[in-house]
């Protein structure tokens, strides 16, 4: 299982007291590692290794269903490839990194008005929980914080 977690606790960009709705954005998660489930917690305090979803600080999870191997041709799963021409209709590339949201107004109450949250992840494949490889990879987390 990948264990991570913010380097910096992230900041709430209001006031605790006015926050109705609360966050959390990955941004760019790649896709062609295959798919994997995501754990996520945030807190005040650091996350055991081996907590799961009754852990208090778990505020939900997330998978990315993808596909591990490429039956295609050469290059046919590079999605960093550019469009053929300006007038290229076809979709977006399958594996192109995808922004994914969530919602955690439900743990505001146990973040105990600290202005300040640490985010961690557990994600794992679900063939092979228990391998020490990088299944979740992007490239910024964010929190958004609504009034």
């Amino acid at each position: 299982m990948q264990r991570w977690s913010t380097s910096r606790p992230l900041r709430l960009p209001i006031d605790f007291a006015t926050v109705s709705r609360l966050d959390l954005a990955f941004l760019g998660v790649r896709q062609e590692g295959g798919s994997f489930t995501a754990y996520v917690f945030a807190s005040t305090e650091r996350i055991p290794p081996r907590a799961g979803r009754d852990h208090e600080s778990f505020v939900g999870s997330f998978s990315v269903f993808a596909q591990t191997d490429c039956w295609g041709g050469e290059d046919h799963c590079d999605w960093r490839k550019p469009r053929v021409s300006a007038f290229d209709r076809r979709p977006p590339h399958h594996l192109t990194p995808i922004d994914i949201s969530m919602e955690i107004t439900d743990a505001l109450p146990r973040l105990a008005d600290s202005h300040e949250f640490t985010v961690t992840v557990h994600a794992a494949r679900r063939q092979d929980p228990d391998a020490n490889d990088s299944v979740l990879r992007f490239e910024r987390l964010t929190v958004l914080a609504y009034q």
